[in-house]
C-alpha cells in the first residue's frame, strides 16, 4: 500500500510537470503572435523572445531603426494589469536635453525615466491637464513649441501614456491591452488571452514618433507643412 501511494504521488508529479510544460509552450506560442499582423510594415524585422515573455520587435520602418518592446505592468495592487508598448524610433536629434511627458502619473511607472529627471516643468496651458513634464533642464531650453501639435495629437488618445524625447530619438508608451479582469481578480494572474497588436495601431504610433523626430530634426518644417 505504501509503495502504491508513492507510485501514485510520483505519477501525479509527472503529470503536473507535463501539464506545466504544455501550458508554458502554448503561452510562448500565443505570445509570439503578438505582432503577427504588423510584420509587413517593416523593411526588415527581427523578433526575440525570452522564455515565455512577449517578443521584442526590432526593425527598419521608413528608414528609421525602431524597437517595440511589450512590458507587463502589474505593480499596482487591485488595479487590472496593463500591457504597454514601448515604441522607440532612433534618430540623432539636435537637442541636448531629455524631455518626458507622462500621463496620469502614479509614481510607479518603472519603465519611465521620469523619476530620475531632476526638474519638473510647468505644463503649457493648451496641453492635457492629466500630464506632467520632467526634464533635465528648464522649459526655456526645451523645444516645447515644436512638440505642441504632437502632444495634442498623441494624448488625444487616452491610451497614450508617455512621450520621451532625447538626443537619441523618440519613444511613445501606449496601453495595448488590459489583462483578463475575472482571471486577475480570482487568481491574481496577469493573463492577456490571445493579445494581438493591429497593424493600423502600430503604424499610427510609429508615424507619430517619426513625425516628432522629423520636426525636431528640421526645426519644425514638418509641423508647418
Amino acid at each position: 500500500m505504501h509503495l502504491a501511494g508513492i507510485a501514485l504521488a510520483a505519477l501525479f508529479a509527472v503529470t503536473l510537470g507535463l501539464v506545466y510544460r504544455h501550458d508554458r509552450s502554448v503561452m510562448k506560442a500565443q505570445r509570439l503572435k503578438l505582432f503577427e499582423a504588423c510584420l509587413a510594415l517593416f523593411d526588415h524585422h527581427r523578433l526575440t523572445q525570452d522564455a515565455v515573455d512577449f517578443p521584442v520587435l526590432t526593425g527598419c520602418y521608413g528608414g528609421y531603426d525602431v524597437r517595440v518592446e511589450p512590458v507587463v505592468d502589474q505593480v499596482v495592487f487591485r488595479k487590472i494589469p496593463s500591457l504597454w508598448l514601448l515604441v522607440t524610433v532612433r534618430r540623432e536629434l539636435p537637442m541636448d536635453g531629455t524631455f518626458d511627458l507622462l500621463a496620469r502619473t502614479q509614481n510607479v511607472e518603472f519603465y519611465s525615466p521620469a523619476s530620475s529627471l531632476p526638474m519638473r516643468v510647468a505644463i503649457p496651458d493648451a496641453w492635457p491637464r492629466h500630464t506632467s513634464i520632467k526634464a533635465d533642464r528648464p522649459a526655456a531650453e526645451l523645444p516645447l513649441g515644436l512638440l505642441d501639435p504632437h502632444v495634442r495629437t498623441i494624448f488625444d488618445d487616452p491610451r497614450s501614456k508617455e512621450l520621451l524625447v532625447t538626443r537619441h530619438g523618440v519613444r511613445i508608451v501606449y496601453q495595448a491591452h488590459s489583462a483578463d479582469r475575472s482571471e486577475y481578480l480570482v487568481l491574481r494572474s496577469a493573463a492577456f488571452r490571445e493579445a494581438h497588436v493591429p497593424a493600423a495601431l502600430l503604424k499610427s504610433i510609429l508615424d507619430q514618433a517619426v513625425a516628432v523626430c522629423a520636426d525636431l530634426a528640421s526645426g519644425g518644417t514638418h509641423a508647418q507643412a
